[in-house]
């Protein structure tokens, strides 16, 4: 099939570069031949660590800085800060900067400070409305596998993204109008720059058939071959674990308050005796012969088992009403979970443990 004509659209992206002085452009592996266009068009193209490279001329023309991609992971995110000031840099020195890129904004980690990419204009890569991948021109101009490009497509929106598709097409079973609104401003404007959705009037629609059968099974794909760690990992894990160690805290205390001595065996209630004592003579207590032997009874419970402690009058809710224990098994419990079986977290997760964390720190001081 004969080539796109990019130029009205490469027209457009220029425009408002000279207009706005910073863009950001999404534009990934849906359409390689817009990528092309753009490069070979009458501007300066670099790629975003030659463009940082110390004692570079100024820039007063318009520049593309390509492979913005390559700042997505956290060990990358302290060159944010330089770009930033290099771009701005030139910009004062008249230059126009198109921060060309296959990764979305939401795939960048946050920085401290102002971010170049809120302070940069969005411009749009060409609309491209399809019923499937194999319309998408990387496939049709350039013959590549369309189940190979959706899983490049998917993989260059971000583990967070991914997981948020996971959450509405697969757990919530949506699709349509009612999967994407359940996605946010930022997330909708990601799936537009890879082509999985298109503007639709003054609403969106899916690039797909109606149910999504070919999304869906890229998605398998992306997220079973996962093996990098998620940029909020070590906030998570590490925000659990202080909350459940908080509480554990709380219950051991109140169980020697009423059981003096004896709180060992008598904080433990049902069928919790015979579990903890089986769970600790497998893995380390392998002589005890009864919960009184364990240092801490508590350390072999679930966070759930030890949740249902509550019920018991000796210890009570921990200083928090029913409706926040309500919210915080709500909220919580399906993070630990998640991550007790190495899935994907979801972009919301690492504020729901900070807030907790919190919560449980003003409830229960150290002191």
């Amino acid at each position: 099939m004969s080539a796109t004509d990019y130029s009205d659209w490469i027209l457009g992206v220029l425009r408002k570069a000279e207009q706005l002085r910073v863009v950001f452009l999404q534009l990934g592996s849906s359409n390689e031949p817009a990528r092309r266009a753009l490069r070979a068009s009458q501007v300066t193209v670099t790629r975003v660590r030659d463009y940082l490279q110390p004692d570079g001329p100024p820039i007063t023309g318009t520049v593309v800085i390509d492979g913005m991609e390559s700042l997505t992971t956290q060990s990358e995110a302290a060159q944010m800060g330089a770009l930033r000031e290099r771009v701005f840099s030139d910009v004062e020195a008249g230059g126009r900067v198109i921060l060309l890129s296959r990764a979305p904004r939401i795939a960048f980690p946050p920085v401290v400070g102002s971010s170049l990419l809120d302070d940069a204009s969005l411009a749009h890569a060409p609309v491209v409305k399809s019923t499937g991948a194999h319309e998408w021109p990387t496939c049709v101009e350039d013959g590549a596998s369309p189940a190979d490009v959706l899983c490049r497509a998917l993989t260059e929106l971000g583990m967070d993204l991914s997981a948020s598709l996971d959450r509405v097409v697969y757990e919530s079973l949506l699709i349509g109008q009612s999967a994407l609104g359940l996605l946010n401003a930022r997330e909708l404007e990601a799936l537009d720059g890879s082509s999985l959705t298109a503007p639709d009037g003054a609403t969106r629609a899916w690039n797909f058939p109606k149910h999504l059968g070919p999304l869906k099974k890229a998605l398998d794909e992306v997220l079973a071959d996962a093996l990098e760690p998620q940029q909020q990992l070590a906030e998570v894990s590490s925000g659990l674990w202080k909350i459940e160690r908080i509480i554990r805290r709380e219950v051991r205390r109140r169980s020697i308050a009423a059981w003096a001595e004896n709180w060992r065996r008598q904080c433990l209630n049902g069928d919790l005796p015979a579990k903890v004592l089986e769970r600790a003579s497998e893995s380390a207590y392998m002589g005890a012969t009864s919960v009184k032997q364990l240092r801490d009874p508590l350390e072999w419970l679930s966070l759930g088992e030890l949740l249902q402690l509550k019920d018991r009058s000796q210890i009570g809710d921990l200083g928090l009403s029913a409706a926040h224990w309500r919210q915080f098994s709500a909220q919580i419990m399906p993070i630990r979970n998640r991550l007790a079986h190495m899935r994907s977290l979801r972009p919301e997760d690492a504020a729901d443990v900070v807030k907790w964390q919190r919560v449980l720190e003003m409830r229960f001081p150290t002191n």
